[in-house]
């Protein structure tokens, strides 16, 4: 590990992070797919509590709704690159994922002034060679995932909130979904994780687990 670690430095490639090294008191929450029309609801939930969490956007989405883009940048979410349009990078070759990279980049960056540090793949694929396709650009980290409670198939609030607090831990990256990707085979709305965020966040407090952005959770 130490040795991939230091290669990793020496060539410019990010590093793949699936959870905090040291299992800091707080967690990440994160969200994929958007921005959508569910994204404020999650960010308004997150910052009624003095909260913020990481936004991993999908390129065609920022580019659907670039005011989305600048209202999360503009309230202190972090926002990160969920590549351009959803394909899976475990069928893509290493200059297809560069340009995905790239692509959605731009679009981010179009919208709200900055680049993406922070590069997720869809479905959490292929993360090494999505980190070598990123060699030389912006990109410090691939970040996975350590909870993953599979909201994007459930129409349960309750049931989605329960996962989360059932696996949740000091240091854990929590992957939920705030946009429907464009090959979605689950459920075409993300209302129950807009839910469940307004009841995870007070509850993760109680637990003296403070949601966090990933760059504030590595810090």
């Amino acid at each position: 590990m130490l040795g991939r670690v230091l290669a990793e430095r020496l060539l410019g490639r990010p590093r793949v992070l699936r959870r905090a090294p040291g299992g800091p008191a707080a967690v990440a929450l994160t969200f994929d797919d958007g921005p959508s029309e569910w994204t404020c609801a999650i960010a308004e939930a997150l910052e009624a509590h003095g909260c913020r969490g990481t936004f991993f956007l999908l390129g065609s989405a920022a580019h659907e709704y670039p005011e989305i883009v600048v209202a999360l940048a503009a309230g202190g979410h972090e926002l990160g690159n969920h590549l351009y349009s959803h394909a899976d990078p475990e069928r893509q070759s290493r200059s297809d994922i560069r340009a995905e990279i790239d692509r959605a980049a731009a679009a981010i960056g179009a919208a709200a002034g900055a680049t993406p540090r922070l590069v997720r793949p869809p479905y959490c694929g292929a993360p090494h060679a999505v980190a070598r396709a990123a060699q030389g650009g912006r990109t410090r980290f691939v970040v996975l995932r350590s909870v993953d409670p599979a909201d994007w198939s459930s129409g349960s609030a309750a049931e989605i909130t329960e996962r989360v607090l059932t696996k949740a831990g000091p240091g854990d990256i929590i992957c939920l979904h705030d946009g429907v990707a464009p090959n979605n085979s689950g459920t075409d709305s993300r209302a129950a994780t807009a839910e469940a965020v307004a009841l995870l966040v007070p509850a993760l407090l109680e637990r003296d687990l403070r949601p966090v952005t990933v760059s504030e959770l590595l810090a």
